[in-house]
């Protein structure tokens, strides 16, 4: 359906057809509202053939009820607009026009100087306006030498004289850099733009566009050319020219400007929502700790550290608060040790997850020098640092109230965290994705373009990495395509009440569920042997005239879509291989061997398919029964020791962990307390993702900013 075309395209795609319908719905609705004698055809093209909501806005400002009048309707308010119109289609002239008669004891008509002015704003508001000129400014828009500049502003200014004066600082200085920006536009990045915006408008920042001189002379050249084919006299002509350089100046190189930035912000806003959303799938993409019991630690100082042992398939086992930053006569360092000890010895847990949040430094130190110590000998514990956003938000949802009810809420966070490192994907898509805090300036986008993005990727991971219907909770399954919360509790109710499902086929008679939705959700949901009991087999049975078929499909394990099973069945017959066989090696080393001899191309001929569908199937064959995706990114980095920020030296060789990724470099934990950064400058050409592990040269450490620059090692 898709042609192949990757997900990220797809959305983009999806906006850009958004932003048409936007447009198209915006006119549609101005055109049935507006009541104006001077509306005719020529204007409702005009709104018609408008690219843009800025564009749509400036044509609809003179017509919109109680706004501010411009100029220019104040002058046609007169009477003055007939005789503009004559001028500018030079139907008449200056020296043939009599001014004298329309002078009148009115604002705006009592001398010919105010009548002219009138002219003149009126005139210069049909050529802002006029089709071929807005065409115009939109082809130069990205003319190669306009440039942005940023200043200090005054109100700036102002503030750190009078911090100066009172012995105090402002939060004025994180903008230092772009004090005395001059770029030009094709220069500027996303994050400059992004932090220009966010400068103005806490008014620390002046932010101008500057307008080539060769641009204006073009602009002025058009107006001339399309507005003026005919000789003018001299007084005329003088008059046209202040009536060009009016309309230029005052109307449309603003206007060009806002359209310039309008861009940039969108570019930008758009670049932030993709490394975001780019970060996010990393994140929710983190390979699971699989088979290991895990203590979550969310650390604190005044209030303690909340622990919680969780099981190796999630359960909570035992939780409880340890202080071991406390500084009291009446701590008891010993009772906080035993409690980890209990825990370990008792379940066997050998992994503490700890949230990287308040106090997350300290209690690494605190638990690295318990595990120097022997402490927890002869187990061989070490400790993982996990990002803690969204936790404490989450744990006061009702749905966590569900989930742990009567478990204090911070205790639920160092539950949530244990479970993020064992199941990354199923914690996560629990929290809002905007509260993940994995991102470039996320928070100065709108958050329904935000929102509606991160969603897409959210439903995209999970929809990628499959689920296995009879085991899958409530939560996951509504972020697969297709699914909506409604669905998704009806599906489980079904599985209650009917054991389990035994193929894909049975999810059509789940109340609600559609063949469109189907369609939509059929291939990313998985029926495995080892989830489907035999009282779900035996009673599908006793329904079987009923219901759907109710033996087992191979190909339900797969990620082949129901309607491609044919052409996979064909294929399997090609390779002489039985259905029982799919995700076992047999099949894989079948395949691998098979494509050696023909081309993908070929037996989409012989089965009548196309390439793309074939490819699917052929890699679908070529994973074993355990696959998942997820195994294909780094694994969480687990650490027993720390090391200090100032044991950091110049040219030292680390390895670290990166924890965010934006438009102008890589964010990496190389467990000192302090994330280092990967200028873009310093990657090397290699493209980095949340999660990733990498080998880093330190380049410099500024001890006093608490900076660290590196540099990727390949």
């Amino acid at each position: 359906m898709t042609g192949g075309m990757q997900a990220e395209k797809l959305r983009e795609l999806q906006a850009s057809y958004d932003e048409v319908k936007q447009v198209h719905k915006k006119v549609e609705t101005i055109l049935k509202t507006i009541k104006h004698e001077k509306f005719d055809e020529t204007i409702a093209t005009s709104f018609l053939c408008a690219k843009t909501l800025d564009e749509v806005e400036l044509l609809y400002a003179p017509f919109k009820p109680g706004g501010k009048r411009t100029l220019a309707e104040r002058s046609k308010q007169l009477g003055l607009e007939p005789l503009a119109l004559q001028l500018l289609e030079q139907k008449t002239s200056l020296s043939q026009t009599n001014l004298q008669s329309y002078i009148k004891p009115v604002k705006g008509l009592k001398t010919e100087e105010e009548i002219l002015s009138g002219i003149q704003h009126i005139i210069a508001d049909k050529i802002s306006k006029d089709r071929r000129v807005l065409d115009f400014i939109r082809e130069k828009k990205h003319h190669p030498q306009i440039r942005i500049l940023s200043s200090k502003s005054p109100t700036a200014e102002k503030e750190d004289k009078k911090a100066h004066v009172e012995g105090k600082s402002t939060q004025n200085f994180k903008y230092e850099n772009y004090y005395n920006l001059n770029v030009l536009i094709s220069n500027s990045a996303a994050h400059q733009i992004m932090a220009l915006n966010r400068g103005e408008k806490q008014k620390v920042l002046t932010v101008k566009i500057q307008i080539p001189f060769a641009l204006k002379n073009e602009v002025t050249k058009l107006i001339w050319d399309t507005f003026f084919s005919q000789r003018l006299d001299y007084k005329t002509y003088e008059f046209m020219k202040t009536c060009v350089t009016d309309s230029y100046e005052r109307l449309i190189e603003p206007y060009l400007c806002r359209q310039i930035r309008s861009d940039l912000s969108k570019k930008a806003e758009k670049e932030s929502i993709n490394v975001f959303g780019s970060n996010v799938r990393s994140l929710l993409l983190t390979p699971p700790v699989r088979g290991k019991t895990v203590i979550g630690i969310d650390p604190g100082f005044v209030h303690g550290c909340k622990i919680a042992c969780v099981s190796s398939k999630g359960e909570v086992l035992e939780t409880g608060v340890i202080y071991p930053h406390s500084k009291g006569p009446s701590y008891n360092k010993n009772a906080d040790i035993e409690k980890l000890q209990v825990m370990i010895f008792s379940y066997g847990a050998e992994i503490f997850a700890i949230g990287n949040g308040t106090a997350c430094r300290e209690t690494e130190v605190w638990l690295s020098s318990l595990i120097k110590c022997g402490i927890f000998n002869p187990h061989h514990v070490k400790y993982c640092i996990v990002n803690e956003n969204g936790a404490s938000i989450y744990s006061v949802t009702k749905e966590a109230e569900a989930e742990l009810p009567g478990m204090d809420p911070n205790l639920r966070s160092a539950v949530s965290i244990a479970r993020r490192l064992q199941d990354p994907l199923l914690e996560y898509v629990k929290i809002e994705p905007k509260h993940l805090g994995v991102g470039m300036y996320q928070h100065d986008v709108p958050e329904s373009q935000l929102k509606k993005a991160l969603d897409s990727i959210v439903e995209e991971c999970v929809s990628f990495v499959g689920v296995d219907l009879n085991v899958c909770p409530e939560i996951l399954l509504r972020k697969i395509s297709g699914l909506s919360a409604s669905k998704a509790k009806q599906i489980v109710e079904w599985r209650n009440k009917n054991s389990c499902f035994v193929n894909r086929q049975q999810l059509l008679e789940v109340k609600g569920l559609g063949q469109k939705s189907f369609e939509q959700c059929a291939g990313f949901v998985k029926i495995l042997p080892e989830t489907c009991t035999s009282d779900g087999l035996a009673s599908k049975e006793v329904k079987k005239k009923k219901v759907a078929p109710s033996c087992l499909n191979p190909l339900d394990r797969t990620i082949i879509h129901p309607e491609s099973y044919d052409i996979a069945e064909k294929f399997l017959k090609e390779l002489k291989v039985d259905p029982e066989n799919i995700g076992q090696q047999i099949l894989v080393d079948k395949v691998t061997s098979h494509m050696r001899f023909t081309r993908v191309e070929d037996i989409a001929n012989r089965l009548t398919s196309s390439a793309e569908v074939i490819q699917l199937i052929i890699d679908a064959f070529k994973q074993l029964q355990d696959y998942d995706i997820r195994k294909e990114f780094d694994q969480p980095l687990f650490q027993t020791s720390v090391r200090s920020f100032n044991d950091l030296q110049k040219g030292q060789i680390l390895t670290g962990r990166v924890n965010n990724v934006t438009g102008f470099g890589a964010f990496v934990d190389i467990g000192v307390g302090t994330n280092g950064l990967i200028h873009v400058s310093k990657m090397k050409g290699r493209k980095l993702s949340v999660g990733d592990k990498v080998t880093v040269c330190v380049l410099e450490v500024d001890v006093q900013k608490k900076r660290i620059a590196l540099e990727i090692k390949l």
